[in-house]
Order: C-alpha cells, then sequence, then structure tokens
C-alpha cells in the first residue's frame, strides 16, 4: 500500500509542477496495492487532464496469477483531479484485448473499474483505497473457467471447462492491518479428464464460500462447500453430487496449510469428520485422518457405492443396515483404515449370492498384518441356503489368508480348508483347497429346482490356483454322483469374469448307476453301470464348442436291463432312421429288454457332433448290444448330428413320453 501511495504521490507532485497540457513519460521499478503488484511500470501519457496515454509493465501478479507484457492504453487519461480512464483496452500476452474503464478520486481514493471480457463476462472491481476502513470488492459473472485456469499447472493434465460466478470482499487492507476476505465461487457446468479418463468430471455445480482474516504472515478461517450437482470420478472412487455438503477451518502459513474439524455430509447417507496438513512447497498431503459412524448403508449404496458399480462395471449390490468408517494417511498415501458393519445384509442383485445378519470387522493397514473377522446370520448363494457361519483372515497389503472354516450348506457343509491370495509383481496369485460334505441330492435338486435325485454329492477340490487370469486345477477333482463318482483333470477356467471366459478339462466318470441317473432325468428305466471319458473338452461362455465324448457299460456283473421306454428315447436321439427300425420291430410288445453292453462317441467340432457306437453294423453303427431274453439291439444311422438339435431332442424325450405303435 505504501508503494501504490508513493507511486500516486507522484503522479500528483508531477501534475503540480508541470502545465495540465504538458506531456509526460514515467518509470518505476514496482508499484503494490492489496492483491496486485506490478513490475517495471512505464506511463506515456499526451496530456494530464485528458488524452490518450499508455501504461505498461513487463510483469503483473494478481490473485496469485501472473501475467506478462502487460498494457494498457486509454483514450482519455487524466491525473488531476481525478485519476481516471476512459476508451481503455487491457492486453497482456496470450490474453486481451479487453475493452476496460476505471477512476479514482476523492479523500478516500474511492475505486470504481470495470473490465469486459467478452459479451457475457463483466468484472466490477469497487471499494476504497484510503480512509479509516480500506476495502475492495470484485465481481465477475459467467467466466470461463477452461481460458481462466489456463495458466495453472496443476490442472492442465485435466482441461478444467465450465463456468463461474465470483465475488470477493476485501477489508482492512493495507500495511499494518489485518485485512478480511469474504469470498463466494459458484460454479456451473464444471467439467474435467485426464488423458487417461481414469479422472474426469462432468456437469457440476457447486458453491464454495471462504471467510479468513490475516493475522501476520497466516491466514485463519473457515471454507464451506455445497455440491449441488454433477459426477466426479477419480481414480477408483466414483462420486454424484447433490446434498453432499463440505465445511472445515483451515489455517495457511508460508509453508503449511492445516485443515481441522472438516465435516462432509454426504446427502443423508451419514457424515464423514477429519483433520489433514498439507506442504505447500511442493504441494502435498503430510498427514490426515477421516472417520465416519452410523452410515446408513442403503443410502449410501444409491448415492455413491451403486454409481461406482456400474462405471467399473462390477456387479450391482442391494445393500441394508449400518457402517462405521476410519482411515489414515500420510505423504506417502493410505497408512490405515478399518471398515464395521452392523446387522447388514449384502446382496448380489443378479441373485447369485446374499448374506444376512452380518457382523463384520475389516482393518488394514500399510505396515503391519491384522486380522478381520466376518460373520453372517444367514446366506443364499444362488438358490443354496447356508446356515450361520464365521470367517476369520489374516490380511496385508500383499497378502490375503482366510483361516479354515467350515460353511453349512443343505444337510452337510462346504470346508475351506485354505484360501489365500499373494501379490507378486503387482499381479495377484490365489490359491484355493476345499471339500463339499456329502449333501442330499433330494435336497439339493429340490433347492436348484431341478428333477429330484437320489443319493449325494460331494467334491474334493485339492488346490485350484489363480495366475495371470487363468483358474487352474492341480491335481484331481473327485465329484461323488449316481452311486459312482466324476473325475476332472487339467482343469482351467480363462477370464472367468471376463466376457468371453472359457474352459478346458479332461473327464473321466466311472461306476454311474444308471437306474438312478435314467428315473432322475425321466428318460425310461435302464439299470446298469457306466463309465465315460470325455477328452479336449472346451466351453466358450460355459457352452461346449469342442469335445471327444464315449460312453460305455463298466466292466463288471451287474443287472442290464432297459425299458421300452428308454429304448423310445434313445431312438428318438438317434433320430427318424433310428426309430423307424425299432417301429418294424416284434420287441414293441415287451416292456422291458436284456442287454450286453451299449456305447456311444460323440467328436464335437464346429457345432456338429460325429456320432459313432460300438461297432459297425452294416451301414450303421451299434448303440446296444443285445443280450438275455429278450434280447435288444439298436443301431444308429445318422453320423452326423447338429448339437443343438441333439440337446433340443434330449430335452423332449426327457419331458415328454414318445408313443410307439
Amino acid at each position: 500500500m505504501r508503494r501504490a501511495l508513493r507511486g500516486g504521490l507522484a503522479c500528483v507532485l508531477i501534475a503540480l509542477a508541470v502545465p495540465a497540457d504538458a506531456g509526460i513519460s514515467l518509470r518505476l521499478a514496482r508499484v503494490s496495492a492489496p492483491a496486485l503488484m506490478l513490475d517495471d511500470v512505464r506511463i506515456d501519457a499526451a496530456r494530464l487532464d485528458g488524452g490518450a496515454a499508455r501504461v505498461r509493465a513487463a510483469r503483473a501478479r494478481f490473485a496469485g496469477r501472473e501475467l506478462n507484457d502487460v498494457q494498457l492504453d486509454c483514450a482519455d487519461f487524466t491525473v488531476l483531479p481525478v485519476q481516471r480512464c476512459r476508451g481503455g483496452v487491457l492486453r497482456a500476452r496470450g490474453f486481451g484485448p479487453w475493452p476496460v474503464e476505471f477512476g479514482v478520486q476523492g479523500k478516500r481514493r474511492t475505486l470504481d473499474a470495470r473490465l469486459q471480457i467478452d459479451r457475457g463476462t463483466r468484472i466490477e472491481v469497487g471499494g476504497e483505497l484510503a480512509g479509516d476502513r480500506p476495502h475492495l470488492s470484485v465481481k465477475a459473472g459467467a467466466l470461463d473457467l477452461s481460458r481462466l485456469l489456463t495458466g495453472v499447472p496443476a490442472l492442465q493434465p485435466y482441461a478444467p471447462a465450465g463456468m463461474a460466478d465470483l465475488a470477493i470482499e476485501l477489508t482492512d487492507i493495507g500495511a499494518g492491518r489485518s485485512p478480511t476476505l469474504h469470498m463466494r465461487v459458484a460454479l456451473s457446468a464444471g467439467r474435467l479428464a485426464s488423458a487417461d479418463a481414469l479422472r474426469a468430471a462432468e456437469g457440476v455445480s457447486a458453491t464454495v464460500d471462504v471467510e479468513a482474516r490475516r493475522t501476520g504472515d497466516d491466514w485463519n478461517g473457515t471454507v464451506a462447500l455445497d455440491w449441488q450437482g454433477g459426477e466426479l470420478l477419480w481414480d477408483s472412487v466414483y462420486l454424484r453430487g447433490g446434498g453432499t455438503v463440505l465445511s472445515s477451518s483451515f489455517r495457511l502459513s508460508k509453508k503449511t496449510l492445516e485443515v481441522s474439524g472438516a465435516t462432509l455430509d454426504l446427502a443423508g447417507a451419514g457424515r464423514l469428520s477429519g483433520d489433514a496438513a498439507f506442504v505447500r512447497a511442493p504441494f502435498g498431503l503430510d498427514t490426515a485422518s477421516l472417520h465416519g459412524e452410523g452410515f446408513d448403508l442403503p443410502v449410501l449404496n444409491e448415492r455413491f457405492i451403486g454409481p461406482l458399480f456400474a462405471a467399473r462395471g462390477w456387479p450391482a449390490l442391494e445393500l441394508k443396515g449400518s457402517a462405521d468408517f476410519a482411515a489414515y494417511a500420510d505423504g506417502t498415501g493410505l497408512r490405515g483404515a478399518t471398515l464395521r458393519l452392523t446387522d447388514a445384509q449384502v446382496a448380489d442383485v443378479a441373485g447369485r449370492f446374499a448374506l444376512s445378519g452380518v457382523d463384520a470387522e475389516l482393518p488394514w493397514q500399510r505396515d503391519a498384518t491384522t486380522s478381520l473377522k466376518l460373520s453372517a446370520g444367514h446366506a443364499q448363494f444362488g438358490r443354496i441356503p447356508a446356515d450361520g457361519f464365521e470367517l476369520r483372515a489374516d490380511l496385508a497389503p500383499d497378502h490375503f489368508a482366510l483361516q479354515p472354516a467350515r460353511v453349512p450348506l443343505l444337510d452337510a457343509g462346504l470346508r475351506l480348508n485354505a484360501l489365500r491370495f499373494d501379490r507378486v509383481d503387482g499381479s495377484w496369485n490365489g490359491d484355493l483347497s476345499a471339500d463339499l460334505e456329502p449333501v442330499s441330492m433330494p435336497a439339493l435338486t429340490q433347492a436348484l429346482g431341478w428333477p429330484r435325485m437320489a443319493g449325494s454329492l460331494g467334491a474334493s477340490i485339492p488346490r485350484v490356483s489363480w495366475r495371470n487370469g487363468v483358474l487352474s486345477l492341480d491335481g484331481q477333482m473327485v465329484i461323488q454322483v449316481f452311486d459312482g463318482y466324476v473325475v476332472a483333470n487339467g482343469l482351467q477356467v480363462i477370464e472367468p469374469f471376463g466376457a468371453m471366459p472359457r474352459v478346458l478339462a479332461e473327464l473321466q466318470m466311472r461306476y454311474i448307476d444308471l437306474e438312478a441317473l435314467t428315473e432322475t432325468f425321466k428318460f425310461g428305466r435302464v439299470t446298469g453301470r457306466l463309465d465315460g471319458d470325455v477328452a479336449g473338452l472346451e466351453l466358450s461362455r460355459w457352452a461346449p464348442v469342442a469335445f471327444d465324448a464315449r460312453i460305455r457299460s463298466s466292466e463288471g456283473d451287474y443287472p442290464r436291463t432297459i425299458s421300452q421306454r428308454a429304448v423310445e428315447s434313445i431312438t428318438a436321439l438317434g433320430g427318424p432312421g433310428a426309430a423307424a427300425a425299432i417301429q418294424r420291430s416284434f420287441l414293441g410288445f415287451f416292456e422291458r429288454f436284456g442287454y450286453r453292453r451299449m456305447g456311444l462317441s460323440c467328436r464335437l467340432r464346429g457345432g456338429v457332433c460325429e456320432m459313432d457306437g460300438l461297432a459297425e453294423k452294416g451301414e450303421g453303427y451299434m448303440l446296444i448290444e443285445g443280450g438275455g431274453v429278450p434280447a435288444l439291439s439298436v443301431v444308429g444311422y445318422n453320423r452326423r448330428v447338429d448339437w443343438q438339435e441333439l440337446l433340443d431332442r434330449l430335452a423332449r424325450v426327457t419331458v415328454t413320453r414318445p408313443v410307439v405303435r
């Protein structure tokens, strides 16, 4: 302020010393005023009481911004009795030209200035530069953020844009005083985007209010943000505006920015409280803490979690209950966090799983291993219900290990012997070992809505590994079903959560009870045992696209009979040719037949199943070789069958009963 008065005094003394119609040329090393500093100033005026004038400054600093090669041209410039510029044009390197007019007059040095940026953007500056309470006010409407923020290095990678209205009041300005700042910024249609699209905002509308007072070199005050609308994506955090209000106290010194008593109201979902400290050169976080209690999970899910999951392509969830949260950070990032759930419900909207009565404490620390605990009163996995269970695990930044646990399923249980994940070279690797206790097939099929099956189903999974997006079975997986078993070897699931999941496997079936199998699927009654091998099985999007399959009667001594209904079903699968051969036979008068052995093979390629049987039989192939009294042999003639047509035939014969005349 003192230098500004000196500059004004110099102009007055010159005006008194020279005639009003004389021209002047003046050069000042620096001119300063509140929030404004000019370096290497030159003033050239044709007259002191009116006429053309030019003011140039090599550099200008205003409100934290710096402009170079600043030039003001006035069509009508006066020094006495008032300092005034009419018909002015202001320009700087990369900015302008902007029409401008201003005047300073009276003992209180009353300032009135107007700057027209473009047709819709006008900046007005007014106030008193002297007197008991010097003050300044700045009002600006429809400021174009893309132009206003061009020179801010930290924002250049995000290409900010939008419109802003600005109102600033500065009181008690000048040397030796403690100025007070009142500022409001109203943002509309705000947007930004990084090149990788991981950080972006769209349609943001918000108001920011700042009140501060300077004491010595420090500013102390409060700030309030009301985010009315729009969307923000920042790395893995997605937020949507509307009822989100932030308020805080702050202290700004030469080296630090301290934020205390901060509160963030999340649109009825709950309130976060916290403190933080930042260093200014270069700007960065020093310490921060954040905590909140009693978050309403349904509202939190609707406003924040759901939109975040949708933006990431993750499954949608239904949440109920409440949650507590705490987090701590320092200059290197997140230091620790804890999430607590109380009587919560977590369900997949698609119906794949649901947990109720969930109580959980999930802590995480950057430099230590923590223990997490989760219990559920009830669960549903697809259509399969589960009773209450508890899970405990060790958690570290690069490690997760579940302690052995049992999840009750129907009348049995799933034993999780080992489940762990480790991060190696930036990628997560996982290993699983589990056993399914024998579960009642009648209870399981009823829960799944399948035809009723007898017996039990059990499975043993010695080790499944997850590496580079591939789920692989190490060793064999054994499934006990229909009083026999199925063994899977070389099982791999590639990109199971991707758009095109693939499955590769080799299967062996041994000693399957045909009576239990055929009665379950209403195929007709067949007694005996069955073996099978499926080589080169490949599924794409969970549907078979290739395999070499062969089924045959098991070795051993056991009853081998087949009902007429089963014969009809088999011939229906073989197509019209095989059916006609049976219809011409007198065996249609019997209800049950004996057989020696049966066998069928299918080589699936390109949507076509190449069929074969036990052996060649004339122009066909033998499916069933007769034995006993009465004996029956069945011959197939269709060598190539469309795979989808074969599935459709199988669906028909397991639902309706063919009539043989």
